[in-house]
């Protein structure tokens, strides 16, 4: 997901920084009152995305940071007045509505995949939880089943936001995007069949189970990436070593 629009981006880079800080909360607040300018929250969330798109198994510690930084003081930003909560659910909605990814690839670089990290995290922590993201979902829930790999990537996405936050479709809140669970436990058994890599059918059969068992927010997932793609040690030769002394 790379940083566009308008957007300082001699800045972010010290937004990515400050995410790894010691005291990153702190370091971010430094950084928003020192821009004090109505660009600095899409900098600081085109950080936090970007920092996501390089290391997703990072995903819910680098949500945690934001989190803590949106229930602290509001800089002097000029022109905003609704406090820092409101303001990363506003850019955070807007920043998900304007990237248009290419869903064709399948794998763990997918754009579309990515921004449905972004997305389950944004719903499981009321981030972000609108209508065009709610659309993105639906998407998936109502891909063309003729087994192409987009159908797989639109299919797979929808996963991962239902077994992070699949409680928000049931709420009023969402409006004319509300389903039961009933609804989404057909559409996902009717569409296992786009699916065709291993990890994913198992992280589909997760999200019918989830579905099935009504969507509950305390059966929420914390880490479908590892699922969906699991880590590999990169050091074969510590394991070939870790296997001999066994």
């Amino acid at each position: 997901m790379s940083s566009s629009g308008s957007v300082s981006t001699d800045t972010i880079p010290l937004f990515r920084q400050a995410f790894a800080a010691t005291d990153p909360v702190s370091s971010l607040l430094h950084l928003l009152n020192d821009a004090s300018n109505e660009r600095s929250i899409c900098d600081l969330l085109f950080a936090y995305t970007d920092e996501i798109d390089e290391n997703p198994y990072q995903a819910q510690a680098l949500t945690s940071i934001l989190l803590k930084l949106r229930h602290q003081p509001t800089p002097e930003i000029p022109r905003f007045s609704q406090g820092l909560r409101n303001l990363i659910y506003e850019e955070l909605g807007d920043r998900l509505f304007k990237r248009e990814p290419d869903v064709m690839v399948y794998g763990p670089k997918n754009e579309h995949l990515l921004d449905a990290l972004i997305v389950g995290l944004s719903y499981q922590h009321d981030l972000a939880a609108g209508g065009d993201e709610l659309a993105v979902l639906q998407e998936g829930l109502n891909a063309i089943r003729d087994g192409s790999e987009k159908s797989q990537v639109l299919v797979v996405g929808a996963c991962i936001q239902l077994l992070m936050g699949g409680h928000v479709i049931l709420t009023e809140d969402v409006g004319t995007y509300r389903m039961t669970a009933e609804e989404i436990t057909m559409k996902l058994k009717s569409r296992k069949r786009c699916v065709t890599d291993p990890q994913a059918i198992e992280v589909v059969d997760l999200a019918i189970s989830h579905a099935e068992s009504g969507l509950k927010q305390e059966n929420n997932l914390e880490d479908v990436w590892s699922i969906l793609f699991p880590r590999v040690d990169l050091n074969p030769l510590a394991n070939d070593n870790k296997n001999k002394t066994s």
